[in-house]
């Protein structure tokens, strides 16, 4: 019997190893991954060297290699900007921590270049960004040396915009924000403050933008757009101030966003600016529907009868010139369950709250102001209200003789809003009678009940507001706002030096004060418009907070 030699599939084994270990080495050195475990990496790649040096002068070279303290992307460098411009685009190659920029076409003689990464300077391990991270070079016997700095807040509330595009372009580009890359630029910080440096004496357009989609292009619907009504002029040797309001653009481009049904029987409409008009057709609005716009004017909310439809085609025209289609499967109910079900019945739908009893059980409760209406929301709009019928406010079991003044909202038909007097501290019952409501799918009301508690009396105050004004020749709307900051109050005045208000029965709570400057006098803030160069109104945010306690008299004195 022969034996067979185990050594040569031995030495085949053992060299397999070898190249799987080389292999799996080769691969660890090959990706370049943040390392497990450890303290969480948030530092910025920082420049160790570079060659040539930064503001080098005579610059000669056409390759240029900066050096990171760690590994560091290959981003493709869209956003990296160098000016002014080159003939031809440069080639940029990373290497572990290595970046090298190819430079290509001629450089111009006595010129001052600045290369801004934008956001592509980013580590490998958390994707850290280096801010407003620059290369600067001369072909000449100097570096260009003027700049202009400032700050950007966002016009509606009076905040710092941080990540801001502060850009500056020629003279001659007047509008060159909507089309071009700047010049210069540079990045606001998180307080909203901006620097460019380094730039050839001239003078400039400037814009500031909060860019949507990098391009550093003012070309979303969605960017803020701040500008200014002259040139910047950056011939001085003074370092030049230039602070910006930002606020989305009143001409916007409008244009259909969505059509999306939100429950059988209710779409949502949006656009992607506020529209002037909108019309909306189709046989999905054929036995009836009842519409209204949110407050922003770019969204239309539009009920209709159908419910029991599954798919639509609709036909909307915003401004009477933007035309659009669109095919949209809808939920749906059952037309004989609907009819026979008391679920599908119109609805009280204010929230309650829940909390433990004494006995462990959970009960819910509602609690209402003791003054001013209380707002009683339904499941569905109203199309019709029963005759010889009324609501009922009960207490203890009693009738409340007369029955409650109530409106229904005129804008949605979907609420009701309730004025009587009250007790405080008192638990207190709406009972709305079988057949008062018909609603929009064509169904009368079953009987409904309604219980909530009002306030005590010490859960309210009053505010004595002062408001010294120096420019009387301005019209101006005051809000009072709560720590959610919704408006509690709203005052208008003009042409006064002084203007007292006593504000009864506010809620306690934590408040403070915004002032918006009305130039249009139409009662609201009104956004800026870029191409007819109407900055948007101002606002002023009193940082102040003031706190009213239940059964306090608080005095505010403000001036502006």
């Amino acid at each position: 019997m022969k034996t067979q030699s185990l050594i040569p599939e031995t030495k085949a084994t053992l060299r397999l190893l070898r190249l799987l270990f080389v292999a799996v080495v080769l691969y660890g050195c090959a990706n370049e991954s943040a390392p497990l475990g450890g303290k969480e990496d948030k530092d910025a790649p920082t420049l160790k060297s570079v060659s040539p040096p930064d503001k080098a002068i005579h610059f000669k070279s056409t390759k240029i290699q900066l050096t990171f303290n760690e590994f560091i992307q290959s981003t493709g460098f869209a956003q990296t900007i160098i000016s002014p411009p080159l003939d031809k685009n440069p080639v940029y190659r990373v290497s572990r921590n290595k970046l090298t920029i190819q430079l290509k076409g001629e450089l111009q003689p006595n010129t001052t270049y600045t290369i801004n990464f934008g956001d592509d300077i980013k580590d490998v391990n958390a994707g850290n960004i280096a801010p407003n991270f620059t290369y600067v070079f001369s072909t000449g016997d100097y570096i260009d040396s003027q700049q202009v700095s400032g700050k950007v807040i966002r016009a509606e509330n009076g905040e710092s915009a941080s990540d801001v595009i502060v850009s500056l372009y020629s003279k001659d580009s007047t509008n060159g924000i909507l089309s071009s890359k700047p010049i210069y630029f540079a990045k606001t910080n998180k307080e909203g403050f901006y620097q460019i440096k380094n730039v050839r004496a001239d003078q400039y357009n400037i814009f500031a933008l909060k860019d949507q989609n990098f391009n550093y292009r003012f070309d979303q619907p969605n960017e803020l757009i701040g500008f200014t009504d002259h040139l910047v002029d950056l011939t001085d040797s003074i370092p030049q101030q230039q602070n910006f309001l930002i606020s989305e653009d009143s001409k916007r481009k409008v244009s259909l966003q969505s059509v999306n049904c939100l429950e059988p029987g209710k779409l949502i409409i949006t656009y992607s600016a506020p529209f002037n008009s909108l019309k909306v057709d189709g046989d999905l609005f054929k036995n009836g529907s009842i519409a209204w716009n949110y407050d922003t004017n770019d969204t239309l909310i539009t009920w209709y009868s159908a419910y029991y439809e599954q798919n639509a085609e609709i036909f909307l025209i915003a401004n009477d010139s933007i035309a659009d289609t669109a095919t949209i499967k809808l939920k749906y109910l059952d037309k004989d369950s609907v009819a026979q079900l008391s679920k599908y019945s119109l609805s009280i739908t204010n929230q309650g709250l829940t909390k433990k009893v004494d006995t462990g059980i959970e009960d819910k409760f509602n609690i209402q102001a003791l003054y001013g209406p209380i707002k009683v929301n339904l499941s569905r709009p109203i199309t019709e209200i029963g005759k010889n019928k009324s609501l009922q406010i009960l207490e203890d079991s009693s009738t409340l003789t007369p029955s409650p003044k109530w409106s229904l909202d005129e804008k949605t038909n979907q609420s009701i809003e309730l004025n009587f007097e009250r007790k405080e501290n008192t638990t207190y019952r709406l009972v709305i009678p079988d057949s008062m409501f018909l609603d929009i799918f064509e169904l009368w009301n079953k009987r409904m009940e309604w219980s909530f508690t009002t306030n005590k009396k010490d859960s309210y105050g009053n505010i004595a507001l002062t408001l010294t004004i120096a420019d009387t020749s301005r019209n101006y709307v005051v809000k009072l706002l709560n720590s959610n900051n919704e408006t509690i109050k709203t005052i208008r005045t003009s042409g006064a030096k002084e203007h007292k208000e006593k504000l009864s029965n506010i809620p306690s709570g934590v408040y403070r004060v915004s002032v918006i400057e009305d130039t249009n006098n139409n009662g609201r803030w009104d956004t800026g418009d870029f191409l007819g160069r109407i900055q948007p109104e101002k606002v002023y945010n009193f940082k102040d907070s003031y706190t009213l306690k239940g059964g306090w008299d608080l005095d505010i004195e403000l001036k502006f």
